[in-house]
C-alpha cells in the first residue's frame, strides 16, 4: 500500500506592513497644511487704489471690533503711558478710536466691543476706552481678562 504523504505549507508570520501607513500619514499632513488659514497674511496692510467711480460694493460690516489696551513702555513695571490699538492696527489716539467706532457703530447698529487689556495697565485706562465705547452708544461690550490660576 502506497502512502501519500501530504505537505504542509508553511505559512510566513502575519505582521503589520508600515509602507502604505506612511503614505496615509503624508496625505493627511498635505491636507492639513492645505486647509489652514494662516493669520500674518491677513494681518499685512496694504494700500489701495481707490477709484472715483468704482462699482464695488463695501463688504458686509463688522460684528465686533477688538481693542487692544498696552503698555507704552514695557522696560518699567509701573508706567503711566497706555497704547491703544483696534486689533492689529497701529496704535492710535483715543479720538481716533472713538472715530473709528462711530463709523463701525453707524454701519452696525448690533456693534460688539471686546477691550482686552494688559494686567499691568492700570485700570484708569481702560476705563478711559470704556467712557469711549459707551459715548458712542454701543450697547455690548466684554471685557476680557486671563483667569489667574495659580490662587
Amino acid at each position: 500500500m502506497r502512502r501519500t504523504v501530504r505537505r504542509t505549507r508553511i505559512r510566513p508570520p502575519i505582521g503589520f506592513i508600515i509602507l502604505p501607513m506612511i503614505d496615509v500619514i503624508f496625505l493627511l499632513l498635505l491636507f492639513f497644511v492645505m486647509i489652514t488659514s494662516f493669520e500674518a497674511s491677513a494681518k499685512v496692510r496694504v494700500e489701495v487704489p481707490r477709484p472715483e467711480q468704482s462699482q464695488a460694493r463695501r463688504a458686509e460690516s463688522a460684528k465686533q471690533v477688538v481693542i487692544n489696551c498696552e503698555l507704552a513702555d514695557t522696560g518699567s513695571p509701573r508706567t503711566s503711558g497706555a497704547l491703544y490699538r483696534i486689533a492689529a492696527d497701529p496704535p492710535e489716539p483715543l479720538s481716533r478710536i472713538s472715530d473709528r467706532l462711530a463709523a463701525a457703530k453707524a454701519a452696525n447698529p448690533q456693534l460688539k466691543v471686546i477691550i482686552r487689556a494688559d494686567r499691568r495697565l492700570s485700570f484708569v485706562h481702560v476705563r478711559s476706552v470704556m467712557q469711549v465705547v459707551a459715548e458712542n452708544g454701543i450697547e455690548s461690550m466684554n471685557v476680557s481678562a486671563l483667569r489667574d490660576l495659580e490662587r
